[in-house]
Order: C-alpha cells, then structure tokens, then sequence
C-alpha cells in the first residue's frame, strides 16, 4: 500500500534540513530544482522527499571534500566557513535585538533562531571551535 506524496512546504523542508545539517541555501536549491520538475524522479513522481533531501546533503558533501574536482581547497573552505560563521553571529544578534525591543519573538523568529544555532554549531564543529 503506498502513500499519496504530499509536496513539502518551503517550511518543512527548511526545517528537515536543518535536522539533518544541510545549509539553508542547499534546502533552497533542493526545493527550487524538484519544484520546477513537478517533485519527479527520472520521470516518476517522488515518493520520499526527506529521503531525497539526505541524499542531496549526502552529494553535497561529496561535492565539497577536497580533491573532487570541485575546485575548492580546504584552506578556501576554512574562509568561507569562518565568514559564514561571522554571518550566522550577526543574524543571531539582530534577532536577540528585535527581542530586546519587541520582548517577543514571532514562531517564524523562534525557528530562525533554532536553525541559526544549529548551523553555528555546526560550523564551530568544522572550524574546531569549542562548543
């Protein structure tokens, strides 16, 4: 007996992502590249998007180990993590400022803060940073 595939909201998929350690921008682009092929897989329509979402972060990471063709090094990734890193602190504090003012934070406030935290660890993680 199989399911009826349900699309996922950009949300949901931002989310799932998270949990699983993929960036923001990669979600976006997994959600943009199925969205324009109508969420199909060599022409059968997809059955397992989270599925999916693993196997894309699984070829992303494979994409960006050095010595892949890719192009990157590792010295070049350790900058564009640390400024990733810089980014991801300054979007946290603008959020604990909004708090300050409004003494509130909306759920899509409270989301975007627990998927900033997840990716800063993440990145002190590959940076070798204490947690």
């Amino acid at each position: 007996m199989s399911r009826k595939f349900i699309r996922p909201s950009p949300e949901e998929l931002q989310l799932q992502a998270t949990k699983i350690g993929l960036p923001e921008r990669e979600a976006e682009k997994f959600f943009n590249y199925f969205e324009s092929k109508g969420w199909k897989v060599g022409g059968e329509k997809m059955k397992r998007w989270r599925s999916a979402l693993a196997n894309w972060k699984l070829n992303w990471e494979e994409w960006r180990r050095p010595g892949n063709g890719n192009g990157v090094s590792e010295s070049t990734l350790a900058i564009l993590r640390q400024k990733e890193f810089e980014t991801v602190k300054s979007k946290m504090q603008a959020l604990r400022n909004s708090y300050s003012e409004h003494q509130s934070w909306s759920v899509e406030d409270k989301e975007r803060w627990y998927k900033l935290k997840a990716r800063k660890d993440e990145l002190k993680k590959l940076l070798g940073i204490e947690i």
